[in-house]
Order: structure tokens, then C-alpha cells, then sequence
């Protein structure tokens, strides 16, 4: 016999009681499951086999679903730090909320209500919100990056979907780039794009298809190497330098600790490098064909011009 417990779970879950009576059950057996913890009420009506600190259970218990930063934490988007609130979507005509500490509304109207889950927004709705309200300028470009990658969005939606919440942020399409592989590799491209270097992603080395993360001005090999990934690849990445000189480039590897919090270090090596081999001073301003990055203002942590220079173009 199928337990409400297996049924809340196959159903990913979270189920209505409508629906668990469409199968059977009885309040009878919704109280005794309940009793017996087999399943949990986040909110009258619904069941669930989540644990009560997951941000599902508790956006459905405010009386929403999960949004944002906190909605794509689930899916592995990258991110320095786990999100700091749980951000809840409501229709605009919702009622008798819950409200609990460390969460957030938002009220979306029916183009966002209409779609996704029953306790999760679109991933195209939670990421138009979270780039909007990311941190910094780089962890909302990490965030486009990883859309990219992930193929949440392609080269056709990704404008559209970035800058659905605010429209600014359809140039993010034109900062990120699916090539980037990990949360390190995007923020130390976009620093550097920021100075006005030249990045190119995953370019060939080896006959094999082997290939380095960044070059930077054509000069530079900048591997970032995080220990998960280069924890027993001690001696590849040895022969892996070895390609990157021979195809042309200076060798140059920053471990994740060099990204994040020795920036300064790694950046200045970047220029050392460059510089003895003849290249070019950082421009000091992004390449002519990337949108501007504007001053903070309101609670936005950064902002885009419109115009996207060098392209004539403006992002809508």
C-alpha cells in the first residue's frame, strides 16, 4: 500500500491535500501521517517530507515559493556565500502571510505567478531577480556566467531573461560568456575585463583540445585552480603549463584564496607578466564594446549604462 509519505515524496515534495485526496487519502490518514512524522505541514493545506530549515518549506509556509538568489542556490549557482535570506514570490493579490525572520517578500505579478513550481519561481524569474539584487557587480555577472553554463539560458533568451526585472541588466549578456567553468574563472575575468584587459575564455593549447582557462591581451595563460578540482592533478597541470608555453602564452596559475582574497597579488603579477613581454598597461576602463558600469544607486548594488558602446546598440 502507498504511503502519504511516498506520495508527497515522489511527487518532489510538496503536495496539496486536494491531490492527496485525489488518491485516496483521507483527513484520517493526513492526521495520522502527520502524528507519526511521516510527513510535515508547512502551511494549512500542504504536505511535505522536507526538513523545516529547507528555503522551500519555509517560503511555502510564508505563503509563497522560493525566489531569487535563494531559489538558484538549489540548482548550484555560484555564489561566494550561501544566500542570506530566503526571498518568498507572492501574487500581488495575496493574503494572510506568514511572515518569519530571515525571509524576504517580493510580489510578483501573473507573468512570474503563472509558471514554475509549486514551491519554486521559474529559473528564468529567480535569475532575473538575483542578478538585479546580487552583492556586487561580479557575482551578478558569476551568476550570468553559470546561467551560461548551465544552460539555464542561450544565446537567443539570455538578454531577455537578464534584464526582465530590470532592464539595464540585459547587458550582462555581453559581460558573461558560457565559457567560464567555475565561480573563480568568472570573477577574475570580469576584474580583469573591468581594467580594460582582454580576456578570452578556454582557448586551445594541446593537440588534444587541451585548454587553458584565460589568456589575458593575447599574452597570458591564467589558469584558476580551485582545490577541489587540482587537488590530485599535480603533475597534468605541470605538462598543461608546458602546452600553454609552447602555444604562445605565459604561464600563470591563481588558486582560489589568490582570486578571492589576494586579488590585489594576482593582479599585479597579471601586469608584471604582460609588461615584460612588450604588451600593453591596463586601459584602466572596459573594452569599447561592453556596457558601462555605472555608479551604485537606490538598493542596487550596481547598475549598467544603456548604451552599449563601440556596437551601437541599446540594451532594452
Amino acid at each position: 500500500m502507498t504511503t502519504i509519505r511516498e506520495l508527497v515524496h515522489d511527487a518532489g515534495g510538496l503536495l496539496h491535500k486536494r491531490d492527496l485526496v485525489a488518491h485516496g487519502a483521507s483527513d484520517r490518514h493526513l492526521t495520522a501521517a502527520v502524528r507519526h512524522g511521516g510527513v510535515l505541514r508547512p502551511r494549512r493545506g500542504w504536505y511535505s517530507t522536507w526538513s523545516p530549515t529547507d528555503p522551500r518549506f519555509v517560503a511555502v509556509g510564508v505563503g509563497g515559493r522560493l525566489a531569487g538568489a535563494s531559489a538558484l542556490a538549489l540548482q548550484g549557482a555560484w555564489a561566494w556565500r550561501p544566500p542570506s535570506q530566503v526571498v518568498v514570490s507572492v501574487p500581488r493579490t495575496a493574503s494572510r502571510l506568514r511572515r518569519r525572520p530571515g525571509t524576504r517578500v517580493v510580489w510578483d505579478g501573473p507573468a512570474v505567478s503563472g509558471r514554475g513550481t509549486s514551491a519554486v519561481v521559474h529559473v528564468h524569474d529567480a535569475l532575473s531577480r538575483a542578478v538585479v539584487e546580487a552583492g556586487s557587480f561580479e557575482d551578478a555577472v558569476a551568476l550570468a556566467d553559470w546561467a551560461r553554463r548551465a544552460a539555464v539560458v542561450d544565446r537567443v533568451d539570455v538578454e531577455p531573461v537578464l534584464g526582465a526585472h530590470q532592464r539595464d541588466a540585459a547587458g550582462l549578456a555581453a559581460w558573461s560568456d558560457e565559457g567560464a567553468q567555475s565561480m573563480i574563472e568568472s570573477v577574475a575575468g570580469t576584474r580583469l575585463r573591468l581594467r580594460g584587459r582582454r580576456v578570452a575564455r578556454q582557448v586551445v593549447v594541446g593537440p588534444l583540445g587541451e585548454a587553458v582557462d584565460l589568456t589575458v591581451d593575447g599574452l597570458v595563460g591564467l589558469e584558476t585552480d580551485g582545490r577541489e578540482h587540482h587537488e590530485g592533478r599535480f603533475e597534468r597541470d605541470r605538462w598543461k603549463d608546458g602546452l600553454t608555453a609552447r602555444a604562445g602564452y605565459l604561464p600563470l596559475r591563481a588558486s582560489f584564496l589568490a582570486v578571492r582574497h589576494r586579488w590585489a597579488e594576482t593582479e599585479a603579477a597579471v601586469d608584471a607578466m604582460i609588461s615584460t613581454a612588450g604588451g600593453p598597461a591596463p586601459g584602466g576602463r572596459p573594452a569599447p564594446g561592453l556596457p558601462r558600469l555605472l555608479a551604485a544607486r537606490g538598493g542596487r548594488s550596481w547598475r549598467l549604462s544603456r548604451e552599449c558602446r563601440g556596437r551601437g546598440r541599446t540594451w532594452l
